[in-house]
């Protein structure tokens, strides 16, 4: 075949795959706006806007790479408006999965439960909820006595469309109930988002990279609050190689392995089994944190691996 006919062959063939990927991302779009009211109340639906992860900073910038963190595969913006009234504007994210829809909610759980979806949080003219693999955003500019009904109505009829429901991620299952902070558990792939709940290190000592999941929780202790991170890594050695970076890096002057007081008269405890790595921060005793630490094991051996 003459170089000229296998230029035209490749175009066609990158064309003819770009066309469907064209498709697909329409189609998605499709469902996702099939979800959202077109009126709410006395405001009408402007336009949708339709953004996945290679162009969602066109539309969110700075806070796009959250979503990105966690493998958002599309958005679907849509704005209502009535004149003399606050907009008022859903974001209905498909993020491919309901481990990483809960996650995403869980970023940011400020806010009372409005009983919408799986779980959801209402502040100041902000609604937020996840149902199955979608996270969902309903905001308006400004709180009035008519935004906030129309905000929670736009959210129990969009989670009511949404037909399907999904499982909380398995580390969650990891977790001990007692003195567990309702609330308070956080869901994440990566550094700067642990950094983001709680400051761990200025790089990525945990070896997460964006492949492994993690969940950390806040504890009510007599000394305080602590902390319990639970790490699952895609496998046994990349495990290893992250709790000897944890310890190298965080522990160096443990006189036990994987236990250390560190300079504000807290303990911090790490293990090890299989594929995951168990951190305790904060703890107000070493047996409190040798504690959390078996636990969590006890749990994970009932409850099986998160990968198998």
């Amino acid at each position: 075949m003459k170089r000229a006919s296998v230029l035209v062959a490749l175009a066609i063939l990158f064309a003819g795959g770009a066309g469907l990927l064209t498709a697909q991302k329409n189609a998605g779009a499709a469902r996702l706006a099939s979800f959202i009211p077109r009126t709410a109340g006395p405001w009408l639906s402007e336009a949708d806007r339709v953004y996945d992860a290679a162009t969602i900073f066109q539309y969110l910038d700075g806070a796009g790479e959250v979503y990105r963190s966690y493998n958002m595969k599309l958005l679907v913006s849509r704005r209502f408006h009535k004149d003399g009234r606050p907009d008022i504007v859903v974001d209905l994210f498909d993020m491919g999965s309901s481990d990483d829809a809960f996650g995403v909610f869980t970023h940011d759980l400020d806010g009372e439960d409005a009983g919408t979806g799986q779980g959801s949080n209402y502040k100041a003219g902000l609604l937020s909820f996840w149902k199955g693999r979608y996270f969902v955003s309903v905001q308006t500019e400004e709180e009035t006595k008519d935004t906030k009904p129309a905000v929670l109505d736009l959210g129990r009829k969009i989670a009511a469309a949404i037909p399907e429901s999904g499982p909380a991620p398995k580390l969650v299952s990891y977790l001990p109930p007692e003195g567990l902070v309702g609330g308070r558990v956080c869901y994440f792939h990566n550094y700067s988002i642990l950094n983001y709940h709680f400051f761990v290190a200025d790089t990525d000592i945990l070896l997460l990279g964006g492949k492994a999941s993690a969940v950390l929780a806040s504890y009510k202790t007599a000394g305080g609050e602590s902390r319990l991170l639970v790490v699952a890594y895609p496998d046994e050695a990349q495990a290893v190689r992250a709790y000897e970076s944890f310890g190298r890096n965080y522990m160096p002057d443990a006189k036990k392995p994987g236990l250390v007081r560190t300079e504000d008269k807290t303990w911090t405890a790490s293990a090890r089994a299989g594929d995951v790595v168990i951190v305790v921060f904060n703890a107000g005793s070493d047996e409190f944190a040798m504690t959390q630490l078996a636990a969590v094991q006890e749990l994970m051996a009932a409850a099986g691996p998160v990968r198998k």
